[in-house]
């Protein structure tokens, strides 16, 4: 739970970095190179956390493998693009690609269980 709370807090300071990065609001306060190293250092530290976490996870662990793969990738494709490295937009597009697709993977799409307890016509609901 601890570590959950700490890479929660981590994921935010690395969202408020790339809103000073990508929007350029609060470079008054935080000027664009260290806030490219908190980014990097916070979303690091958040994703490695949230990865020895994951599979306590209440979802899918196939759905949880695939998000955090694709954000993996994301992340990396961030980091080539703040250091100029070539393939950064390649990264960053099947980053998010990839993590778009883990949305739709469902449950009954991937252990092939139905959950009917919400079905109201079904017969075993009823008493």
């Amino acid at each position: 739970m601890l570590i959950k709370r700490i890479a929660s807090i981590c994921f935010a300071i690395a969202f408020l970095m790339a809103i000073v990065l990508f929007a350029g609001v609060g470079t008054n306060y935080v000027s664009k190179p260290t806030a490219r190293i908190i980014f990097m250092i916070s979303g690091a530290t958040a994703l490695i956390l949230n990865l020895f976490n994951f599979q306590a996870s209440k979802q899918n662990p196939v759905f949880s493998l695939v998000y955090w793969f694709g954000s993996v990738i994301l992340f990396t494709g961030l980091i080539f693009q703040f250091k100029h490295w070539p393939y950064h937009q390649v990264l960053v597009l099947s980053g998010l690609g990839i993590t778009g697709v883990s949305f739709f993977l469902s449950p009954t799409l991937l252990t092939g269980e139905t959950d009917k307890s919400d079905v109201l016509d079904d017969p075993s609901n009823q008493a």
